[in-house]
């Protein structure tokens, strides 16, 4: 196809990526619709009166962006994957229906009116007993200081992270702080790995700072040690964003020799670790974090959203020493500090023991959960965790995530396929994932369950079924 991308060119920077940018300007305004296909080389660059090789690499950049996806044999095309399919996950329930979805798609924390009662009472107490300090704080950037001493603490006695009182920083949820280590050791147009299924945030994440994303190979441990030193080998890699414990969307959980070998690798090759543990609280005590064995390499990140509240946004985020002057400048731009009035329920909490009364009181719940998932799709392939979020479902020979997504619709469940969770575009693996935590009525979770379980044991009705 001809396209005319002059009116959008920059005569600033390099020329490729004036026109990696012309081309990202002539989607948004909607020239450039989403599955069209690019010009081939040779003809852009006669087009603008560059080279081919200028082409080539402007071509690579808006690869990195997500912006467009090259087809072996096929040609370059504008991406017609990513931003539609992941608005439509994080839209969830917003398409409106006669009678409420029932929700299995949404990563949530199970909150019994006993959670709701204990954020009352909090924040009644506040009311009554916080300081003018905690009220109208705006500095320092890293948090106030009592809160941070005893998040310090907490950090260094139950979740064994590494560092000292300087080395830590108080976010607004874990979101927060992995954009801020990211953002503070990988550049515009660097590489970072991450599992072959990630965190969609971070996929979000990688469009919005532009650096270029590349996934490895997991198992039921997650990644595969071998396949990373192969990545890093080959690629050489900026940094290593990595989820140890309950992988979202499969529940793998790295053993301590898994993590042993993961910290070799990123060693050995001097890569950066951005450890998303902010599922810690959901196992009980006994798995150490990556960063504990390369603590000059590590930023660690956990939260208390999975365990608490939700509305808890309560993030930490451990750095290595020497880089706090690197994420403090990046905090301030961002949201100045941390909100005070958030951290001083959390500060209470670790105090008195709520923190671990609640989580001790999630993993219940959720093991509860687990077992009804198991007793009503047991026949099944699953892969889960005791305490878990998610099960991660292997679909019948007859299925496609996409088709059983959309009838599952139908039959008034919201369930949740790979494509969120996919670093390349490859075909998706045919599974889903399954919340257990959203719907806080069990019956209503087992109800989900109970249709689920029909639709998995029947075949697909006859528009949908595959032919091969």
């Amino acid at each position: 196809m001809t396209i005319d991308l002059t009116p959008y060119l920059s005569d600033t920077g390099p020329k490729y990526l004036s026109i990696a940018r012309a081309l990202s300007e002539a989607v948004r305004q909607g020239e450039l619709v989403p599955g069209t296909r690019l010009p081939p080389h040779r003809q852009l660059a006669e087009s603008l009166g560059v080279s081919v090789q200028t082409v080539s690499r402007a071509y690579a950049q808006a690869e990195k962006m997500g912006l467009v996806q090259a087809r072996v044999g096929s040609g370059t095309w504008i991406n017609a994957l990513d931003d539609a399919r992941e608005s439509a996950y994080l839209r969830g329930q917003e398409v409106r229906h006669e009678a409420p979805l029932i929700d299995l798609s949404i990563a949530h924390p199970v909150c019994p009116p006993g959670h709701h009662l204990r954020f009352r009472q909090a924040l009644m107490e506040l009311a009554e007993q916080a300081s003018p300090e905690v009220i109208t704080a705006c500095r320092p950037i890293a948090g106030l200081l009592h809160q941070r001493e005893r998040a310090s603490v907490w950090l260094q006695t139950r979740l064994h992270v590494p560092g000292e009182l300087d080395d830590r920083i108080l976010c607004n949820g874990a979101a927060h702080a992995l954009m801020l280590a990211i953002s503070s050791v990988v550049q515009h147009g660097d590489l970072v790995l991450t599992e072959a299924l990630t965190d969609h945030g971070l996929i979000a994440l990688s469009r919005t700072l532009g650096f270029q994303l590349r996934g490895v190979s997991i198992d039921a441990e997650g990644i595969v040690p071998e396949a990373l030193e192969l990545a890093c080998q080959r690629f050489k890699p900026r940094a290593l964003y990595l989820t140890p414990t309950q992988l979202n969307p499969t529940g793998a959980t790295m053993s301590e020799t898994r993590r042993d070998a993961v910290a070799e690798v990123l060693a050995r090759h001097r890569v950066w670790l951005i450890e998303d543990d902010v599922h810690a609280l959901l196992e009980a005590p006994g798995f150490t974090p990556v960063t504990s064995r390369i603590p000059q390499l590590g930023f660690h990140v956990t939260s208390l959203t999975k365990i608490t509240v939700p509305g808890l946004r309560a993030g930490y985020l451990t750095v290595p020493r020497g880089q706090l002057h690197h994420v403090l400048p990046r905090m301030r731009a961002t949201t100045w500090m941390a909100t005070p009035l958030v951290f001083e329920i959390a500060d209470r909490w670790l105090a008195d023991g709520t923190v671990e009364a609640m989580a001790a009181e999630q993993r219940d719940l959720l093991g509860q959960r687990q077992r009804l998932a198991a007793r009503l799709l047991g026949h099944h392939t699953l892969e889960s965790r005791p305490t878990s979020l998610h099960v991660w479902v292997t679909l019948p020979d007859a299925w496609r995530a996409e088709e059983l997504q959309q009838q599952a619709e139908q039959e008034g469940l919201a369930i949740t396929t790979a494509v969120p969770f996919m670093v390349e575009q490859t075909p998706p693996p045919r599974r889903i994932r399954l919340s257990l935590g959203a719907e806080q009525d069990i019956e209503r979770l087992q109800e989900g369950l109970k249709r689920l379980a029909v639709l998995l044991d029947e075949a697909p009705p006859p528009m949908m079924q595959i032919v091969y």
